[in-house]
């Protein structure tokens, strides 16, 4: 079980190494170095040499090298093959792969054919990472993510706020629950467990009048409602060993964290996890299209458009 939810955790990864930017110019991740012990540092474009503290996904221009006591795991995009990094061993990251220019890369066992699968499968999927202009719209609407699950450690909706002078109704199934204006861009609603699939709405107020409700969203032509389901039993089991083996195997890893949440459907504890991986990163901002897909998936529009701005201006630098 702990072999199968190792090459899952595995998979999680090349998923991340294929994923398409938001920009043609930016660059993918080539590779990703796991389990670094001991004297293992990078470098980025040149710049000093830094300890490497957590799993690192590496980009063309990165650079890594071990000293006496270092080692590591390098997955490689490229041919889908991994590595044991041993001591004293230093290589460089270009757009056609690893190239190594001191000591030598140990293959690893054989390449995981889950994740070679999984990469197939992701090469037809949909980026939500691709910028896409529409026509200016003056109207304002209250929209939210199509379907989540959310979890006992999730328990979370959240939506874009219209403005900070309204609150909310939102309603689960037979329950509703009254949310209070925010002063930012983003409302945050706890809600008790639920069992199954319910659907959800969210009506506008403002000094006490509704004065906006949500509309169900269109799929195929046919009027749809938004919903939510609760992760429970043997799924949750599922989850839940799952989170604890990648946590065991892959400590402080917040992004593949982030990346096995969305997977999951669980779209906020997904990005609660990219953004405290960048927050802690911030030199690894070409990471940042990740959490700009959730934004998309939870119809975040502002902190999307706003975080994007910040992205662009930190690729010219």
């Amino acid at each position: 079980m702990k072999t199968y939810q190792k090459f899952l955790a595995l998979g999680s990864i090349f998923l991340l190494l294929l994923a398409p930017s938001v920009f043609a110019e930016s660059k993918d991740p080539i590779a990703v170095l796991s389990q670094a012990e001991g004297n293992v540092e990078y470098s980025k474009d040149g710049a000093p040499w830094k300890l490497v503290k957590r799993n690192k996904f590496l980009f063309p221009g990165y650079a890594i090298r071990t000293g006496a006591d270092g080692k590591g795991k390098l997955s490689n995009k490229i041919n889908e093959e991994n590595f044991n990094l041993g001591p004293n061993t230093e290589f460089a990251v270009t757009d056609k792969g690893i190239q190594p220019k001191k000591g030598k890369l140990e293959k690893a066992e054989a390449t995981n054919q889950l994740a070679a699968n999984l990469l197939k499968k992701f090469d037809n999927s949909q980026s939500y990472t691709t910028v896409r202009r529409s026509h200016t719209k003056t109207e304002v609407k209250i929209d939210a993510v199509r379907e989540m699950v959310v979890h006992s450690n999730y328990p979370y909706v959240v939506w874009e706020s219209v403005g900070p002078e309204y609150s909310y109704k939102l309603t689960v199934g037979s329950k509703t629950y009254d949310v209070e204006a925010v002063k930012g861009d983003i409302v945050k609603a706890k809600i008790e467990p639920f069992s199954g699939k319910q659907s959800f709405r969210i009506d506008v107020y403002k000094a006490g009048t509704k004065v906006m409700e949500m509309e169900p969203f269109k799929q195929k032509g046919e009027s749809s409602d938004r919903t939510l389901t609760w992760l429970e039993g043997a799924e949750q089991k599922k989850v839940d060993d799952s989170i604890a083996a990648l946590q065991q195997e892959y400590p402080d890893n917040l992004f593949m964290m982030g990346n096995y949440y969305e997977d999951q459907g669980l779209y906020v504890a997904a990005m609660e996890q990219y953004q405290k991986y960048l927050k802690d990163n911030p030199d690894e901002i070409e990471m940042a299209p990740y959490l700009f897909r959730v934004y998309k998936k939870l119809k975040l529009e502002k902190t999307y458009k706003t975080e994007l701005e910040t992205y662009k201006a930190a690729l010219l630098e």
